[in-house]
């Protein structure tokens, strides 16, 4: 027997879940995560410190972020000749409160 969804629940429209596919379409990727793991930890990052934190290339980490900026999962601010990148999404932290709970599974 199916489960009716509770009455507080807002139904989720099909515009809402295409769009919450291509979030999460950009952040499947173990990299991706690792930089929204650190992104949510210190708040602001750079290439570099993210490079280093990651152990990835500068091309390869910049293609992530790029992906993730183009679903406005994440944003960026310039200082200078450095790019700075933050979570723009903060909901989309949610996923990794989830894997958290998973525990690998």
């Amino acid at each position: 027997m199916a489960r009716k969804m509770p009455k507080s629940k807002t139904p989720i429209t099909p515009e809402m879940m295409d769009t919450a596919a291509a979030i999460m379409k950009s952040i499947a990727h173990p990299l991706r995560l690792r930089i929204l793991e650190i992104l949510e930890r210190d708040g602001e990052e750079n290439v570099t410190a993210l490079c280093e934190e990651t152990g990835a290339s500068q091309p390869v980490v910049s293609q992530q972020l790029s992906r993730m900026r183009h679903e406005g999962v994440l944003g960026r601010r310039r200082e200078g000749s450095s790019v700075y990148y933050h979570v723009a999404q903060r909901e989309v932290l949610g996923v990794l409160d989830c894997i958290r709970k998973m525990d690998g599974c």
